[in-house]
C-alpha cells in the first residue's frame, strides 16, 4: 500500500479536483473559501517557483539537484503538497456533503502518509535532510 500512496497521490488529488468540479463543488462565493483555495494555489505556485530551473519530479523520488531551501521551503519542507491540502481543504468546507467528507478524509490519510514516505526517501539523498528538518516545519509552520 506505501507503493501506491508514493507512487499515485499526485494524480488521485488531481482526479479530486477534477470531481469536485464535475459535481460542482469546485468553487464557491464564500469569501473565506475562495482566501483558502488562492493560497493553496500561491503556495503550490511559489513552491513550484523556488525549483528555478533545478529538475522537478512529480513523483516523491528526489530529483537531481541540491536540497531546495528558498522560497516556501525556508519555512516549511513541503509547500506543495500544504498547498494542495489548503486547498482541497477550503473547497470541501465550502460545499459540506457525504461525497466532499469522503475526499477530505481521504485527502487528510493519504498527504501526511506521502509526506512520510517522501521524507525516507529524502534523507537518504541528501546527506544534510537531517539539518534541514531541524530548521523546518514539515507542512503547517508551527503546528506540524
Amino acid at each position: 500500500m506505501s507503493e501506491f500512496i508514493r507512487r499515485y497521490t499526485g494524480l488521485i488529488l488531481v482526479l479530486f479536483v477534477v470531481l469536485l468540479g464535475l459535481t460542482g463543488n469546485l468553487f464557491s462565493g464564500n469569501l473565506p473559501v475562495i482566501a483558502g483555495q488562492v493560497l493553496g494555489i500561491a503556495l503550490v505556485v511559489s513552491a513550484r517557483i523556488a525549483f528555478a530551473r533545478q529538475p522537478f519530479n512529480i513523483s516523491s523520488t528526489p530529483a537531481a539537484g541540491p536540497l531546495v531551501r528558498r522560497g516556501p521551503y525556508r519555512i516549511i519542507r513541503h509547500p506543495m503538497y500544504a498547498g494542495a491540502m489548503l486547498f482541497l481543504l477550503a473547497t470541501i468546507l465550502g460545499h459540506p456533503s457525504a461525497l466532499t467528507a469522503a475526499i477530505g478524509v481521504l485527502v487528510l490519510i493519504m498527504l501526511p502518509w506521502r509526506v512520510h514516505l517522501e521524507e525516507e526517501l529524502l534523507r537518504a539523498a541528501y546527506p544534510d535532510y537531517a539539518d534541514y528538518v531541524s530548521t523546518t516545519y514539515r507542512m503547517i509552520p508551527f503546528i506540524y
